[in-house]
C-alpha cells in the first residue's frame, strides 16, 4: 500500500521538496540533453545530492536508518506527495511521443537514486509506472516497458521484497490488456521481464490451488445449417450479452445430443474408425473445448463418456484428411464463397465495432469456416496438442502414477485429486489415444521434429507439476565455502594467464644440429623419420611413468616443476595419438593426471570372443558400415550376439542406458549402462538419445555410444523394437534398418521356453513385442526398412550383400523378403 497522502498541500516541507525536485530535473536535463530513455542517470550526476536533500528535509527527517517508523512514514509521505504533484503535471502536459517526455524518465531515475539511498518508499517508482501504464495506449505502454527493461537490473537489485508485489500486479494488469495472439512479442517481453526479475522457485506465478479459467467458454452454433437462400450469422459478428449467455446455456445439452446422433450413423464396433461428415462433427468437435477448458469435469462418468466418443470421432476424421485435400466437396466450397460475398459488405461496415469490443481473439466457430479450419494442419495440431495435455492429466490419475506419490511427505492436496482414480480400462484407453495422437503428429515433413518438441515440453512440464505437488520445495544450491571459492578463482586465474613462449617448448625436437656447418649431415639429420613420423603410443607410457617418479620423489623443486611440465606435454601428445584409434578408452579416464586406460589392452568378453577365431585380428566388413538397427522378436541368445559370433571382429553391440540396478550376471558397459533417473533426464533433455522410452524403468540409446563404436572401426548393432526404430528414423540418423519377421506366437513361445532362462512373464512380453513388430511391419511404408528377412540364418548374408559372406544365398536390399 502507498504511504499516507498528506491532505494539505500547504505544508512548507512539501513545497520545498517540490522546488528541490524541479531543480534536480533541470540538472538532469543538462546532463542528458537528448530526449531519450538512455543513458540512465546515477548518483554521480548529482553532486552533493544527499547533503542537499538533508538541508531540504531538515534534521528531524534526515536521521537515515535510525529514524523511527513514524518519522520514516512522514518523510515518505512528504516525498511521495511532492513527487506525485510533479508526475501528474508532467504526464498532463507532455506527450509520451515528444522529446520533452524525457523529464518523466529522468524523474524515474531520480526516484531510483532516492530509493537505493533509502530516502523514499522503494515501491514509489512502480506505483507511478503503474499509473502511467493505465493512462497510455498499447503503443505508449511499449515505450514505458522499454524503460523498465533498460533499468531492470538496477530497480530489482535493492529492496526487491518491497517491490515484488507491485511489479507482479503491474505486469499482470498489462498482460490482461494485451492479446497473446495479436501481440505475442510484447507479451513475451513482459513474461521475460518477470522471469528475469523473480527467482526460479518463487511461488507468485504458481497456481497452487489448481484453479482453471472457467470463464473462457467457447461458443458455437447449436442450430442446424441455414437454408441455401438464408444468411447465417457468424460468431465474428457482435453479439449482445443476452444472446451470448443464451447460447452458452443451450450448448451442453444440444452438443451432447449431436454426439449421440453422430455416433448412431456408424457401427458401434467401428465408431472410432469412421470419419464423420464435417456438418455432423461440428458440434462434437467444439464440445471438446469444454473438457480442455475444465478437465475436472471429466471426473463425471457421463461427461467422460461423451468426451471419449467426441475425441475418437475427431481423431478418425483428422486421420481421414490428406495434407493436400480439404474436407468438403467443390460444391460446398463454392457455397462458402457465395455466402462470404453476401456478408462481406456488412462485415466491413462493422469492422470498427468488432475491434473496439474485442479483447482476446478466440477460435472462429462458424459452421461455414469449420471445413476450412480442420483442413489446416496447424489447426489440427493445435487441437491435438490440447488433447495430449488432457491425456497427461488423466494419466496422472492412474493407479500407477498415484503410487509414485506415496513417498511425498509435504503434499499439496489441492492438486492431488486423491479421491479420483482412473480405472484400468480407462487408463488403457487414454494410453491408446495418446499413442494415436503421437503417431498422427509425427506425420508430414516436419512432423517428427514438431512432436519431439511437444514431447520435450510436456516431459519438462511433468517435472514442474511434481514440484507443485510437493508444495514447491526451495530450488537452490547450497552455498560454497570461502575456501572452495578462493581455490576455484585462483585456478581460473591460472588457466587464463597468458604465458610467454619458451625458446624451445617442452616436447619439441631441437634444431641445434643445423649449426654444425656440414650441410649434408644436417640434412640427413633433418630427414630422420623420428622427426616427422607419428610416434608409437606405447613409447609415452614409460616416459610418463618416469615423470611420475620424479614428481613423487623429486631431486629438488626445479626438477619437480620440470617433470610436471614434461608430463603435461607427454600426456597431451599421447591423448592426441590415442584419439585416432582408441577413443572409446577416453570414457575410462577420470582425471587428466591418470591416463593409464589408453595404454591398457583389456578387451571385453565380447571382444575376446570376436577375435578368438580371426587370424591376426583380421575381420571382414560390409561395404556399408553405417550402424545397423535390428528390429526382431526377442531371442536367446540375442540377434546381436549371434552376428558377433558369426562374424568375429566386425560388429559391436551398442548397450542402452537404463534406470535400474544390474541383475545377476549383468555388467555395466557390456549389457547396459546403468544410470540413475536424474542422469537419464539430463541426457534426454539434452537430445543425447537416438531413441528412448519412459516408464517404471527408462531406457535409451545414446548417440555417443553408437558413434564411439563407429570410430573404433566396427559396425554398431542396435537391437530395438518398432517404436525405437521409428524414433531413430524420425531423428534422421543415418543407419540401416533391417526387419527380421517374427515367427508365429506359438512358435516363438516354444522357442523361448526351449532356450530356458526366461520366466513366463518375460516370455509373454516377448510374444507381445513380436506381435507389435508384425503390426508395425504391415503398416510401415515401403521404404522404412532397408531389408526384410524371415530367417535369422540369412541375416548376415543380407548385411554383406548377395554372394559376399555367409552360408547360403542372400538377397539384396529392398528385395530381401524370404520365406523361412
Amino acid at each position: 500500500m502507498p504511504s499516507a497522502v498528506v491532505e494539505s498541500h500547504g505544508i512548507p516541507a512539501v513545497e520545498t521538496f517540490g522546488t528541490f525536485l524541479d531543480d534536480l530535473l533541470k540538472r538532469a536535463e543538462a546532463v542528458k540533453p537528448a530526449g531519450t530513455i538512455d543513458p540512465p542517470l546515477d548518483k554521480s550526476h548529482f553532486k552533493q545530492l544527499l547533503p542537499q536533500l538533508a538541508d531540504v528535509l531538515g534534521p528531524d527527517l534526515n536521521a537515515g536508518a535510525s529514524l523511527s517508523d513514524l518519522l520514516k512514514g512522514q518523510r515518505n509521505a512528504l516525498i511521495e506527495t511532492a513527487v506525485r504533484d510533479t508526475f501528474s503535471n508532467l504526464i498532463a502536459t507532455k506527450s509520451i511521443d515528444s522529446p520533452d517526455f524525457a523529464k518523466v524518465w529522468n524523474l524515474f531515475d531520480v526516484l531510483c537514486i532516492l530509493s537505493d539511498s533509502e530516502q523514499c518508499d522503494p515501491a514509489l517508482l512502480f506505483w507511478l509506472i503503474e499509473e502511467l501504464l493505465d493512462s497510455q495506449t498499447i503503443a505508449g505502454c511499449r515505450k514505458v516497458f522499454d524503460f523498465l527493461e533498460s533499468r531492470r537490473e538496477r530497480i530489482t537489485a535493492k529492496h526487491f521484497k518491497q517491490k515484488q508485489l507491485i511489479i507482479l500486479r503491474t505486469c499482470n494488469e498489462l498482460l490482461r490488456r494485451l492479446s497473446r495472439a495479436l501481440d505475442p512479442a510484447f507479451c513475451g517481453r513482459v513474461f521475460i521481464f518477470l522471469f528475469q526479475s523473480f527467482p526460479l522457485g518463487d511461488k507468485s506465478s504458481i497456481n497452487l490451488r489448481g484453479e482453471y479459467h472457467v470463464e473462457n467458454v467457447t461458443t458455437f452454433d447449436t442450430k442446424p445449417l441455414a437454408a441455401e437462400g438464408g444468411a447465417e450469422k457468424m460468431d465474428v459478428d457482435v453479439e449482445t450479452p443476452s444472446e451470448s449467455q443464451h447460447r452458452g446455456s443451450d450448448q451442453r445439452s444440444s452438443s451432447r445430443s449431436a454426439i449421440l446422433d453422430g455416433r448412431k450413423q456408424q457401427h458401434p464396433e467401428k465408431a472410432s474408425e469412421k470419419a464423420l461428415d464435417p456438418d455432423v462433427l461440428y458440434p462434437i468437435f467444439w464440445h471438446l473445448q469444454e473438457s480442455f477448458n475444465q478437465p475436472k469435469k471429466l471426473f463425471d462418468v457421463a461427461h467422460f463418456t461423451t468426451f471419449k466418443a467426441g475425441l475418437e470421432s475427431t481423431l478418425a476424421t483428422f486421420r481421414s484428411i490428406k495434407p493436400e485435400q480439404g474436407s468438403r466437396s467443390k460444391d460446398k466450397q463454392e457455397k462458402q464463397a457465395d455466402d462470404g460475398k453476401r456478408t462481406l459488405k456488412r462485415k466491413r461496415d462493422n469492422a470498427d465495432d468488432d475491434l473496439a469490443t474485442a479483447f482476446n481473439p478466440k477460435y472462429l466457430t462458424s459452421r461455414d469456416l469449420f471445413s476450412l479450419e480442420i483442413s489446416d494442419l496447424a489447426f489440427r495440431r493445435n487441437v491435438l496438442v490440447q488433447a495430449l495435455i488432457v491425456m497427461e492429466f488423466l494419466l496422472s490419475l492412474s493407479q500407477k502414477a498415484k503410487s509414485k506419490l506415496v513417498g511425498v511427505t509435504n503434499q499439496n492436496k489441492a492438486v492431488m485429486y486423491s479421491e479420483h482414480v482412473l480405472s484400468e480400462e480407462d487408463t488403457k484407453w487414454v494410453t491408446d489415444v495418446k499413442d494415436m495422437i503421437a503417431t498422427y503428429l509425427k506425420m508430414g515433413q516436419e512432423g517428427p521434429y514438431f512432436f519431439r518438441m511437444v514431447e520435450t515440453v510436456l516431459s519438462r512440464d511433468k517435472n514442474w507439476v511434481r514440484w507443485k505437488i510437493e508444495n514447491c520445495p526451495p530450488i537452490e544450491r547450497p552455498p560454497i565455502s570461502p575456501e572452495t571459492f578462493v581455490e576455484a578463482r585462483s585456478a581460473a586465474s591460472k588457466m587464463a594467464t597468458v604465458r610467454r613462449m619458451r625458446p624451445m617448448p617442452v616436447g619439441s625436437l631441437p634444431l641445434d644440429f643445423l649449426d654444425d656447418g656440414d650441410e649434408v649431415s644436417a640434412m640427413d639429420k633433418f630427414k630422420a623419420t623420428d622427426r616427422y613420423e607419428l610416434p608409437d603410443l606405447m613409447t609415452f607410457r614409460k616416459k610418463i611413468a618416469d615423470d611420475d617418479f620424479e614428481i613423487e620423489m623429486p631431486t629438488n623443486s626445479d626438477t619437480k616443476a620440470a617433470a610436471v611440465e614434461s608430463k603435461a606435454s607427454k600426456t597431451w601428445r599421447a591423448l592426441r595419438i590415442a584419439s585416432k584409434y582408441k577413443l572409446a578408452a577416453f570414457d575410462k579416464i577420470d582425471s587428466d593426471d591418470k591416463i593409464d586406460a589408453i595404454f591398457e589392452e583389456t578387451p571385453t568378453l565380447e571382444t575376446e570372443e570376436e577375435t578368438a577365431d580371426v587370424p591376426n585380428g583380421d575381420a571382414v566388413f560390409p561395404d556399408d558400415r553405417r550402424p545397423i538397427v535390428l528390429v526382431a522378436a526377442p531371442s536367446k541368445p540375442s540377434l546381436a550376439e549371434q552376428l558377433i559370433s558369426q562374424y568375429p571382429g566386425t560388429f559391436s553391440r551398442a548397450p542402452s542406458h537404463i534406470t535400474r540396478k544390474p541383475l545377476d550376471g549383468e555388467k555395466n558397459g557390456r549389457d547396459f549402462h546403468f544410470v540413475d533417473q536424474q542422469a537419464f533426464n539430463v541426457m534426454r533433455d539434452g537430445d543425447q538419445f537416438l531413441e528412448f522410452s519412459e516408464g517404471d524403468v527408462c531406457r535409451g540409446t545414446s548417440r555417443r555410444v553408437v558413434e564411439t563404436i563407429t570410430e573404433t572401426g566396427k559396425v554398431a548393432l542396435l537391437e530395438l523394437d518398432s517404436d525405437g526404430a521409428q524414433q531413430v528414423k524420425d531423428f534422421g540418423y543415418s543407419a540401416r534398418f533391417i526387419l527380421v519377421s517374427p515367427p508365429s506366437a506359438n512358435t516363438l513361445e516354444s522357442q523361448l521356453r526351449d532356450s530356458g532362462g526366461l520366466s513366463d512373464i518375460q516370455i509373454q512380453e516377448a510374444v507381445k513385442a513380436a506381435a507389435k513388430i508384425s503390426k508395425h511391419a504391415s503398416s510401415a511404408t515401403t521404404y522404412f526398412y532397408d531389408s526384410t528377412v524371415a530367417d535369422i540364418k540369412l541375416l548376415g548374408a543380407v548385411i554383406f550383400g548377395s554372394g559376399r559372406v555367409g552360408d547360403g544365398s542372400a538377397t539384396g536390399d529392398k528385395d530381401a523378403t524370404m520365406d523361412g
